[in-house]
């Protein structure tokens, strides 16, 4: 294993020995065996990903960085409560952040629309689901992004976070926003209750498996509003079309599809407008995501120290899409 320099885990004397040793005690406990070359599929100062092969089947080992150490027990904790629809997970070290996932395999969502509205909605069900175990999440170590601590980052960071990149002029449009960004805050707070927000879920954490829907790579998840998931979603809804003047229409599509399991709080107008402000208060929500908990983590800041402006300058954009 090449070494890196820096305070990544996987940098560490003797990391890799520990990896492949703990690998092996926990396929014997269940009589497998490493069979073949154990191949890196993915290595960055955040995360470190292994394919493993057995005598049986494929096996996937994660490693992540300090910030992200929750994520394997969250993975184990989604499967021992939801197993249809997250990754089969054979073993973790809460410690370390280690988590082995068998390979389930099954095919992406590709350019299918149906497929696409249908596993946007199924993912609102598993979040609805999980609505009772925010406390344990937050016990397992999910970071607690509620909407009152979002809105004290943005009251704290709004500015601070302007000097990632925006013009002064952007930057006084952004400041201009920061009463209309907290009454937001207040607003999303008044009728959803708090859940898993998986943080980054486009269609490459999204697989059909025997005709279910799985999410994983859970790495960005927090407890917070579950409606800022849709975001990155709905940016990935570019796969679907074939010029940018289409996509408020296929969001406008696919709304209904994520809203219908949720009007078992609300009626469909009121948690409607709910989403509407989650599309421009996550692009804050994110930006803050970078900004406080991604790159102070990053071996290189400099890779990344941009992003929250990129998500800022989107909150403008899209307000300009809106005619507002």
């Amino acid at each position: 294993m090449s070494k890196k320099k820096g305070t990544i885990p996987w940098s560490q004397e003797n990391y890799y020995g520990r990896i492949i040793d703990w690998i092996v005690e926990e396929l014997d406990k269940v009589n497998l065996r490493v069979q073949g070359n154990i191949k890196h599929i993915k290595e960055t100062d955040l995360t470190l990903l292994l394919r493993v092969p057995t005598n049986e089947d494929n096996y996937y080992f994660k490693a992540v960085g300090s910030v992200l150490k929750f994520e394997a027990a969250l993975s184990k904790e989604l499967y021992r409560k939801c197993p249809e629809r997250t990754g089969d997970i054979l073993a973790i070290n809460e410690t370390e952040g280690w988590l082995l996932m068998k390979d389930f395999k099954g095919q992406p969502l590709q350019k299918d629309k149906k497929l696409w509205q249908k596993a946007i909605g199924d993912y609102a069900e598993l979040q609805i689901s999980q609505i009772g175990n925010v406390d344990k999440f937050l016990q397992i170590g999910v970071p607690d992004r509620r909407m009152p601590i979002l809105k004290e980052e943005i009251n704290q960071y709004l500015e601070e976070m302007c000097l990632t990149g925006l013009s002064k002029e952007e930057t006084n449009q952004i400041l201009s926003l920061l009463p209309i960004l907290l009454e937001m805050c207040d607003e999303m707070a008044s009728n959803i209750p708090a859940s898993i927000e998986h943080g980054d879920l486009h269609t490459n954490n999204i697989r059909i498996v025997e005709n279910k829907f799985v999410f994983f790579d859970w790495g960005d998840a927090s407890i917070s509003h579950p409606f800022f998931s849709t975001r990155v979603f709905w940016h990935a809804l570019d796969n679907l079309i074939s010029s940018e003047t289409e996509w408020l229409g296929m969001v406008e599509e696919f709304r209904p599809y994520y809203l219908e399991p949720w009007t078992r709080f609300g009626s469909m107008k009121e948690i409607d407008k709910t989403l509407r402000i989650s599309d421009e208060l996550a692009c804050i929500q994110r930006a803050l995501s970078w900004h406080l908990y991604i790159t102070p983590n990053r071996q290189d800041k400099s890779d990344s120290n941009h992003k929250p402006s990129q998500w800022l300058r989107l909150l403008l954009e899209h307000r300009t899409l809106l005619g507002k």
